[in-house]
């Protein structure tokens, strides 16, 4: 026996549930609020508080390094020894003038810094900043 389907039943199938809809994007939100905190961790390192000219944003792509409060030097996120930062410097700079910016931990010793300078000058890097915080933050 076949059924007849009224036009009535029709316009109750025509309505969308959306309560599905609300559950699955309130589930999403959630695991979004949570996970995001954990992607934005980082290198904690503490920049020396100076007031400074901010440098200048034309040029080339600046190259930085990032010396850590354990005297670790990174170039980006990879890790490097000092011995083996010259020639992974001039290997990336590539014979091109290029800026690099130093964000070195206020509590490393100014001789770490400078051997890691000196190192940048015997590459041939002429233009290096010091990355620093503003001192009201």
């Amino acid at each position: 026996m076949a059924g007849r389907v009224s036009s009535s039943d029709l316009d109750d199938m025509a309505e969308i549930n959306v309560t599905p809809l609300v559950d699955v994007m309130l589930v999403l939100l959630i695991i979004f609020i949570i996970t995001a905190p954990m992607l934005a961790q980082g290198l904690k390192i503490n920049l020396p508080k100076q007031d400074a000219p901010s440098l200048a944003d034309k040029g080339p792509e600046p190259l930085v390094l990032t010396v850590t409060s354990d005297r670790v030097i990174l170039i980006g996120d990879e890790p490097i020894h000092l011995q083996l930062l010259a020639d992974r410097i001039g290997a990336m700079l590539g014979g091109q003038a290029r800026p690099v910016y130093l964000k070195v931990d206020e509590t490393v010793p100014y001789g770490e810094v400078i051997k890691v300078m000196a190192v940048l000058h015997s590459v041939g890097v002429e233009q290096i900043g010091m990355v620093t915080v503003p001192e009201g933050q």
